[in-house]
């Protein structure tokens, strides 16, 4: 058994165990860096993921700042199913973030230690639940590219799309 099967999942007011996650044929997961500001990472989803909304796809998202927060909103908009998947509990997500967190479909607390392991262990994480895998990173890409690696390895059908830095001054 894996350690990721005993994820809890936070959907309204009420909590359930759930040993894995049911997520609807050709989820998708986007995962990006942090400081993408609104107005690019709202370009880019209309560029790269507009051709995937309204075909009842869960969209799966880790529910930090940056890329993150913004297809949260975006993909709220657009009324898709969307579910955050956190490392460790939904009251422990900051509170800049928190808000989003509560207007999405899902959350999935992965509850796992304390470790600096965790943030990429939620992140292949969601690449296990996923069809598809798209990565709007900056820079080196950091976390964002060895999620990418991680889902090419699975065999994911996988989109990166890096931001210039052109991207980010916009």
């Amino acid at each position: 058994m894996k350690s990721w099967e005993a994820a809890s999942l936070h959907s309204g007011s009420a909590v359930q165990t759930d040993p894995q996650p049911i997520v609807r044929t050709g989820s998708v997961t986007i995962t990006g860096s942090r400081d993408v500001d609104r107005g690019t990472a709202r370009h880019l989803f209309e560029q790269h993921l507009s051709s995937l909304l309204h075909q009842g796809r869960t969209w799966l998202v880790a529910g930090a700042r940056g890329i993150d927060q913004w297809a949260i909103e975006w993909l709220g908009e657009q009324n898709e199913s969307c579910w955050a998947v956190v490392p460790y509990t939904l009251r422990d997500q900051p509170r800049s973030v928190q808000s989003s967190l509560e207007q999405i479909e899902r959350v999935v607390e992965l509850q796992l230690p304390r470790r600096k392991s965790a943030g990429a262990f939620r992140n292949r994480y969601m690449v296990d639940l996923s069809q598809i895998v798209f990565g709007f990173f900056s820079g080196k890409g950091g976390s964002t590219v060895k999620t990418l690696r991680h889902a090419l390895r699975k065999q994911k059908e996988v989109h990166g799309i890096p931001v210039s830095s052109a991207d980010l001054s916009k």
